[in-house]
């Protein structure tokens, strides 16, 4: 059994705690977090045991085996940050809910965690570091850069491309055949209809770049 240490003691640590508490080959020491004392309960027996500045310090410690991230999508650098300084050091552990459907061609890199319900096509690459909320959907021989967060319900048709760095918001699609370039925001529901070769903040059906926050 590996012992897992989450980074991140928010709402999204917690969600990850519990997809890594189905998992009988983990188990749980705890959590590394900045913005909360260290010591404190976070749910049940799980502390938080650190902040970041201890993870390789614990790590040589034997205290665990891997991590995740479980840092949300108003922090995507810090997302990319974390993973692009521990992860030469530190093994990171993937964690993929029993419910999901991946096909045998597919591959998902480290780190990435995909909720219940995620269907991965033929041929779909996912890179390292990605969060797939619930009941997404990717079709074949499309490829999600690092560092990317899909909200519950996105659907991707094939050949699809999308750089590192994308956050894609609940229910949106994106057509076949598009390439979407890195640090974007996609609003609620949006509809991706063409390439996005500018970053910025995309809504609306079709989604159209706006200076919306």
């Amino acid at each position: 059994m590996k012992r897992l240490a989450i980074i991140g003691a928010g709402e999204l640590g917690l969600q990850i705690l519990n997809l890594s508490l189905s998992n009988p080959k983990l188990s749980v020491v705890g959590f590394f977090d900045d913005t909360i004392e260290v010591e404190t309960t976070i749910i049940y027996d799980y502390k938080v045991i650190g902040t970041t500045n201890n993870i390789q310090t614990f790590f040589n410690s034997g205290i665990f085996d891997c991590l995740i991230i479980a840092i949300g999508y108003n922090h995507m650098i810090a997302r990319k940050t974390l993973y692009s300084k521990y992860s030469q050091i530190i093994p990171f552990e993937t964690i993929i809910h029993s419910s999901c459907i991946i096909d045998s061609s597919a591959k998902i890199g480290k780190g990435t965690v995909l909720y219940p319900g995620s269907i991965i096509d033929k041929n779909v690459v996912i890179e390292d570091n990605v969060l797939l909320n619930l009941n997404v959907v990717i079709a074949h021989n499309s490829i999600i850069g690092s560092h990317c967060y899909f909200a519950p319900s996105v659907t991707l048709s094939g050949f699809v491309h999308i750089d590192e760095c994308n956050f894609i918001g609940t229910g949106s699609i994106i057509k076949d055949n598009l390439k979407i370039c890195s640090h974007n925001i996609f609003g609620v529901g949006s509809v991706i209809v063409k390439d996005v070769v500018e970053q910025g903040i995309y809504y609306g059906n079709p989604a159209k770049r706006t200076n919306r926050k």
